[in-house]
């Protein structure tokens, strides 16, 4: 008998109400991988699994898209195959269609410290609806069984949670992103930029490592264009890694995304931007060319400008922050961190910042206008 499959993970297909993808690992390739599955644990259901491969793997990793699922529905799972061995059954639920209020959590620079055990257990605790981890997942850097040790620690989330991932410069190991993309496939499983709807809310994750390549940039543009145009996406919501404005020390401002990215957000009127790639939280207040359009508060109207909030306090390491910050900071601290956002079926979106001992950072709201 084969080694049980472990590191499991759970995140949406194309369409979160009736897809989910689940992926593992096992020591060693098997016949007939599976998931079994169904709305009740006698389970009933089956869909076959495929392997992805990649070089310097540990494991055999299989992926399986489960689809036609019901609308906010418990659906009960396990995976292996009858010859390997099946893992533990495990819930997930899928969302339910229209507008409704919902939350989900965020954090980056994740790593496999202590610190990052508890955040992980943290945002669990929320029961949101799906986790985002905006890059820097394992910091395995070419070492490939903490991979192993990643995934293990993240399955109390990733096997009961939707979690879904963008790329940081981390994943680009000597390999490229072709361990992370095997082990974290995303809605669209082979590219590294996807978007998925939710309620009433749009959300968009691209590899800001890549600000320079042309597909990237030209379907940003035209998935937020369409966005723009759908009247039912009233909110905008976008990850990646690296962030445009900062005040960390010995690192400022990053021109190269100002350039890039930053035009599309502005022009398409993203509201929310979150972050990484700093170790600590910076949340800056809504932005239009390179300017704070407001200067005071924590309650914003939606469409003046783009908020980015910066939480790289995921659990690996903290960076010191410059002794001033700039004049578009809102708020900065020095300190491991999560996100907690509440998107609404009407109303305004709400973001709470908390730091690792689960003391609230701070709360703030972007206003909802008129449709």
């Amino acid at each position: 008998m084969q080694a049980q499959p472990s590191q499991l993970r759970i995140a949406y297909g194309a369409d979160p109400c009736t897809q989910m993808r689940l992926t593992w690992q096992v020591a060693m390739p098997t016949e007939s991988p599976q998931v079994e599955y169904g709305t009740t644990p006698q389970l009933g259901m089956q869909a076959l699994a495929q392997r992805r491969t990649y070089s310097h793997e540990t494991g055999a990793i299989y992926s399986a898209l489960l689809t036609n699922l019901q609308p906010n529905t418990r659906y009960y799972y396990r995976v292996g195959s009858p010859q390997g061995g099946f893992s533990r059954a495990y819930t997930f639920h899928t969302p339910r269609r229209g507008p409704h209020n919902f939350i989900f959590t965020a954090f980056a620079d994740h790593g496999t410290t202590p610190l990052s055990v508890r955040n992980t257990r943290n945002v669990l605790a929320h029961n949101p609806t799906f986790h985002f981890i905006v890059g820097d997942l394992s910091y395995a850097n070419g070492r490939q069984p903490v991979w192993d040790v990643y995934e293990r620690q993240l399955e109390v989330l990733s096997a009961r949670v939707p979690t879904m991932v963008c790329l940081g410069n981390h994943e680009n190991e000597r390999i490229g992103y072709r361990a992370a993309l095997a082990r974290f496939p995303m809605p669209d499983p082979d590219h590294y930029f996807y978007q998925f709807s939710l309620g009433n809310a749009l959300f968009v994750a691209f590899n800001s490592n890549e600000p320079d390549d042309t597909e990237q940039l030209r379907w940003l543009e035209r998935t937020l264009q369409d966005a723009q145009r759908n009247r039912s996406y009233r909110w905008r919501i976008a990850f990646m890694h690296h962030p445009p404005y900062s005040s960390t020390a010995r690192r400022g401002n990053n021109a190269r995304i100002i350039q890039t990215f930053v035009p599309l957000l502005e022009r398409y009127r993203v509201d929310l931007v979150i972050m990484g790639h700093n170790h600590n939280y910076e949340r800056f207040y809504p932005m239009r060319g390179g300017q704070a359009v407001v200067r005071s508060g924590t309650r914003y109207p939606q469409g003046k400008g783009v908020v980015y909030v910066i939480c790289g306090g995921g659990g690996v390491s903290l960076y010191d922050l410059m002794p001033e910050p700039t004049p578009t900071t809102a708020k900065r601290e020095r300190t491991y961190c999560y996100l907690k956002v509440r998107v609404p079926a009407s109303g305004a979106l709400q973001v709470e910042a908390y730091r690792i001992d689960n003391s609230l950072i701070e709360r703030f709201e972007i206003v909802q206008l008129p449709p």
